[in-house]
């Protein structure tokens, strides 16, 4: 047992160095714990010698000498002199003592008071304090040296820390403010924690929601949208998904709508979200509720815009959808007129395509049938339209859109109407009249 006041052992008369002894003590009964722990450690464990571990920087503790009482020898043929029992030596390491030494008692003593400030201030909702306190804690037990003994605290400054990111986060996030928000809940994510990271990335998930709603009620629609595509990134496993489809609809829907009522009206842009919307999120409410009535009017509408626009091709385009989309509404009606409305041809009537003189006052027609009876022989049949040309050969005519129209003009020597040929069954001067786009064309009489 330990009991001598010198602080010797008797069973093994080793005397043991006190905390006193090494550096005046370290103040703290989980340091003084920590320290016993190791010498136990020590006293059991096999050592070199003495004059080997003092080159090594090693502190040597020396066994004290201890008076004994004689030792009694009962009568009888002399015994053999008792060996004297082995002495152990206890060894602590120099490096171990100066460790110990660096870090004072009170050091424990001030990070355990300043992670109870900063859970005190989580707590009260004060969470730029509570991240300065633990900041602090980890700063004092958290770098390698100080985290031997201090762990503990700096493991809990660690969750502290990841937590009131996530709460501030959550709280500022209920008061509008998404920019500071998402700062403190990707410091979440980032605190190495697995559990709060996962917290973390929930958080941002609804953050982008709230966010892309809060945006598109202001009418702010592609940054609304901007935010609502962020969300995937944080919700791998779509949990939230229906949420952000329902959201992306509503944007879409609001921002098509948004373009139709400036002014003018945009319908070109209108006409890219609506479709986007049927496309994207077919089933929504939204898609369902434009598709009745806003969808087709805009496709017409916009086909009106790309003529005037001379985007003929998209004019012809949305025209179509609408046609085939919504037969029966009065857009598609109107949309099918417009698609066999007469366009206007200009032409010019010239001498040939090496003399551009002007072919005046002559008469010019376009047959929207005809055959080639025999080499170089045409027969046309009606519809045919028919004008003449004016002091500058130029002539206009008006007719219904088709393909492959045959012009022929009126030639004085022969008295009957006349083209020329490419070859023998293939005449030159053909012209296709497309839906929705005025036509224009030069005509050479030889």
């Amino acid at each position: 047992m330990v009991g001598h006041p010198l602080g010797v052992h008797q069973d093994f008369r080793v005397g043991v160095a006190g905390l006193g002894d090494l550096g005046g003590g370290l103040g703290h009964v989980l340091l003084s714990l920590k320290l016993t722990n190791w010498i136990h450690k020590l006293n059991n464990s096999g050592f070199p010698s003495l004059a080997a571990q003092a080159t090594k920087g090693q502190l040597v503790i020396r066994p004290v000498e201890m008076s004994e009482a004689a030792q009694y020898v009962p009568a009888g043929p002399q015994q053999p002199a008792p060996r004297r029992g082995r002495t152990r030596l206890l060894l602590v390491p120099v490096g171990i003592v100066v460790l110990l030494l660096a870090i004072p008692g009170g050091t424990y003593g001030f990070a355990q008071n300043q992670l109870s400030q900063a859970q005190g201030s989580e707590a009260a909702g004060s969470y730029k304090q509570a991240l300065s306190s633990y900041a602090t804690v980890a700063a004092v037990a958290g770098n390698p040296v100080a985290r031997l003994l201090l762990g503990d605290l700096a493991d809990h400054a660690q969750t502290g820390t990841a937590e009131t990111h996530f709460l501030w986060g959550v709280q500022l996030k209920q008061q509008g403010k998404f920019e500071e928000s998402e700062t403190q809940l990707r410091a979440t994510v980032k605190s190495g924690i697995a559990d709060w990271a996962a917290r973390g990335n929930a958080a941002l998930a609804d953050l982008f929601i709230a966010w892309g709603q809060a945006l598109v009620a202001k009418q702010q629609f592609q940054a609304g949208i901007d935010r609502y595509n962020q969300v995937s990134a944080f919700d791998p496993a779509g949990s939230v998904s229906a949420a952000t489809n329902a959201g992306l609809a509503s944007a879409y829907a609001g921002y098509a709508q948004w373009y139709t009522q400036q002014q003018p009206p945009d319908y070109p842009n209108a006409l890219t979200w609506y479709e986007k919307l049927v496309k994207d999120f077919p089933d929504s409410s939204d898609a369902k509720l434009a598709q009745s009535s806003a969808f087709p009017q805009t496709l017409y509408n916009a086909g009106l815009a790309f003529v005037q626009q001379l985007k003929y091709q998209q004019a012809r385009d949305a025209m179509t959808e609408l046609v085939q989309k919504f037969p029966k509404t009065s857009w598609g009606t109107q949309a099918n007129a417009a698609l066999h409305a007469n366009q206007t041809l200009t032409g010019q009537l010239v001498v040939s395509n090496t003399n551009s003189a002007p072919v005046a006052n002559r008469l010019v027609r376009i047959a929207t049938h005809y055959q080639i009876v025999k080499a170089h022989t045409y027969q046309d049949s009606p519809p045919i339209y028919s004008t003449s040309t004016d002091a500058n050969g130029n002539f206009k005519v008006s007719m219904p859109p088709g393909e492959n129209y045959l012009i022929t003009w009126w030639d004085p020597s022969r008295s009957t109407f006349v083209t020329t040929f490419v070859s023998d069954t293939q005449p030159v001067n053909l012209i296709t009249i497309n839906p929705l786009e005025p036509a224009h064309t030069t005509v050479a009489t030889s």
